[in-house]
C-alpha cells in the first residue's frame, strides 16, 4: 500500500492529525495498522497547508521569487473502524501512536468495512463509491421501513437520483405511489439512449412501461394519464370549498351545507350538476358564487358519484404516478391529503400491499411554517407508517422549509449539492454522524455526486450516481437554442 503520511500531535479515539507526504483529496479513504486489530479504515475529513510565509515576506514575493517558503500539507482524519470476528464494525479503544504510518486504503478493505455488497437480494444499485470502482447498493427494506429524504438545491439532480431509485424499486417489484407536481416521471416508461457512461457503470437501457400507470385530476393538460376522481358523497363540505377554490369559509360554508342538505334530501345520489341547478334556483351573491365555482368543479371532473377505485390506483409491484401538473396548489394539497389518508388507513387494514409513497416538492405539502391541508397526515405517516409497511420519501430543494418532524424521521438521506446556509443548517441538525468537513463538501459537490447516510450503511459515504436506465424527464427548458 502507498504510504501518504504520518500521525502527529495529540491523538484521540475518533480522529487524528497527520502530516501528508503525498497528495490526497478530502474524502479519500486511509488506513492505519493498529497493533491489536490490524488495518483500521479512516477517511480524510479536512486538509490545510501550513507555511512560514508571513505578511512581510509575502510582500517581498512581488520583487523576488527567491523568498524561501517552508510548508506542510496537514490533514484531519476521522476513524471509521474495523470488522471484528462477528462482522461488526468497531473503533479501536486505544489511540493510534504518534508517528504511525498512514496508508491509502485499498478497495477490498474499503468494501469490507463499509459493507459494500454486490448483487444482494435487497440491494438497490444507485452508483459507485466516489473515486473507486465499488458499487453502492441501498438496502430496500431500510428505505421502505425507515423513510428517505432526497435533498438538493434546484438543478442539483434530485429528480434524476429519484428516477434511479424508482428504477431499482421497480426491478424488485416494490409498489410505489409518486406524487409528481411537475409531470416529470412519465419518462420512466422510456429506455434511455445508451452511451459510454452506461457501459462504465454496467447499466443497461430499459423502460418500465408495463409497470407504470399514471393518473391526473386534469387529463386535459395531462392526456397520457387516466382521470383521478373522488367521490362527491365522501367529500366534506370544507374540502369541497377547496376544490371550488373558495377560501372564505365563513361566507360560503353555511350556504353550501344548506345546498347539499336540500339536494341530498330530494336525491341521495345527487351529482355536481344537481348542486349547480339548485344554486341557480336560489337567490343571493353567495349562491351565485357557489354556482360559478361548482361549474368549475364540474369542468375539472375531479368529483363524481364514484371515485377512482383504490384497487386500480395501487397495483402490487407497479408504480402509480399522480401527475399534478397544472393543478392549482390548494387542490394539489387536498389531492395529496385524500390520497395519503386513504393509503395509510387501507395499509393499516392490510387491504393494499406494502408500498413506498414519494412526495416531490415536499416543502409545499409538509411546510415548516404555516399549515398545508395534507400536513397532518404526512406527519402521521412519517411517525407511524413504518409500523404498517408504508414507507415515505420526501424530495425537496429547501430542507429548511420542510417540517422538521417529517425530515427527522427519515433515516436514509440522499444529499446532493446544497449551498443555502439555512438548508445546510437544517441538514446538519437532522443527520447524525455528519462532520463539519462533510457539510462543507456538500456545498461543492459536482452534479451527479450524492452524500448517502443510512440505507444500510453505518457511516456516511459519497456516491457517484449511476446513469438512468430510463430517459430523464426533468431537464430544464432551453430558452436560447445552442
Amino acid at each position: 500500500m502507498e504510504e501518504v503520511g504520518r500521525i502527529f500531535g495529540d491523538v484521540g479515539l475518533g480522529q487524528f492529525h497527520l502530516s501528508l507526504s503525498h497528495p490526497v483529496e478530502r474524502g479519500d479513504y486511509l488506513t492505519v495498522d493498529d497493533e491489536l486489530h490490524g488495518k483500521v479504515l479512516c477517511q480524510l475529513d479536512d486538509l490545510k497547508r501550513k507555511s512560514d510565509l508571513d505578511l512581510q515576506r509575502a510582500g517581498n514575493l512581488g520583487t523576488s521569487d527567491l523568498v524561501p517558503i517552508h510548508e506542510n500539507l496537514l490533514g484531519l482524519a476521522r476513524i471509521i473502524g474495523y470488522r471484528d470476528g462477528q462482522g461488526l464494525v468497531k473503533v479501536p479503544t486505544i489511540p493510534f501512536r504518534p508517528g504511525a504510518h498512514v496508508f491509502r486504503a485499498d478497495e477490498p478493505l474499503i468494501a469490507e468495512v463499509l459493507g459494500l455488497k454486490h448483487h444482494s437480494a435487497t440491494g438497490a444499485y444507485v452508483g459507485m463509491l466516489r473515486n473507486h470502482g465499488l458499487k453502492v447498493e441501498l438496502d430496500i427494506n431500510q428505505l421502505v421501513q425507515r423513510h428517505v429524504s432526497v435533498l438538493a438545491k434546484s438543478g442539483g439532480g434530485k429528480s434524476y437520483l429519484l428516477g434511479v431509485m424508482v428504477e431499482e424499486l421497480l426491478r424488485h417489484h416494490v409498489t410505489c405511489v409518486i406524487i409528481d407536481p411537475h409531470g416529470e416521471y412519465g419518462s420512466l416508461r422510456v429506455a434511455a439512449e445508451k452511451n459510454g457512461v452506461h457501459a462504465r457503470f454496467g447499466v443497461e437501457s430499459q423502460g418500465f412501461a408495463k409497470q407504470i400507470q399514471e393518473y391526473s385530476p386534469d387529463v386535459t393538460l395531462n392526456p397520457s394519464a387516466k382521470p383521478l376522481t373522488f367521490s362527491l358523497h365522501h367529500t366534506d363540505p370544507r374540502d369541497l370549498l377547496i376544490f371550488m377554490g373558495l377560501t372564505n369559509v365563513k361566507t360560503f360554508l353555511g350556504p353550501l351545507k344548506q345546498l347539499i342538505e336540500r339536494v341530498g334530501a330530494a336525491n341521495p345520489d345527487y351529482t355536481v350538476k344537481d348542486l349547480i341547478r339548485a344554486a341557480e334556483a336560489g337567490e343571493g351573491a353567495a349562491l351565485e358564487t357557489l354556482r360559478e365555482r361548482l361549474e368549475y368543479v364540474e369542468e375539472s371532473k375531479l368529483l363524481g358519484p364514484v371515485g377512482t377505485s383504490l384497487n386500480d390506483l395501487v397495483k402490487k409491484g407497479d408504480a402509480t404516478l399522480v401527475n399534478l401538473r397544472g393543478v392549482a396548489p390548494d387542490v394539489q394539497e387536498l389531492v395529496v391529503a385524500r390520497l395519503a389518508s386513504t393509503l395509510f388507513e387501507n395499509r393499516k387494514k392490510g387491504k393494499i400491499p406494502p408500498l413506498f409513497l414519494v412526495i416531490e416538492e415536499a416543502h409545499n405539502f409538509a411546510p415548516q411554517q404555516g399549515q398545508a391541508t395534507c400536513s397532518r397526515i404526512l406527519k402521521n405517516i412519517a411517525s407511524e407508517g413504518r409500523k404498517f409497511g408504508l414507507g415515505l420519501c420526501v424530495v425537496t430543494q429547501r430542507a429548511a422549509r420542510i417540517d422538521k418532524s417529517v425530515l427527522s424521521q427519515c433515516n436514509t438521506q440522499l444529499i446532493l449539492q446544497v449551498t443555502n446556509p439555512l438548508d445546510l443548517k437544517a441538514i446538519s441538525s437532522s443527520i447524525e454522524g455528519l462532520t463539519d468537513g462533510m457539510t462543507e463538501m456538500i456545498q461543492g459537490l459536482p452534479v451527479g455526486v450524492a452524500l448517502i447516510t443510512g440505507g444500510g450503511y453505518h457511516t456516511p459515504l459519497f456516491c457517484e450516481v449511476r446513469p438512468r436506465a430510463t430517459r430523464h424527464g426533468g431537464e430544464s427548458v432551453a430558452i436560447v437554442a445552442a
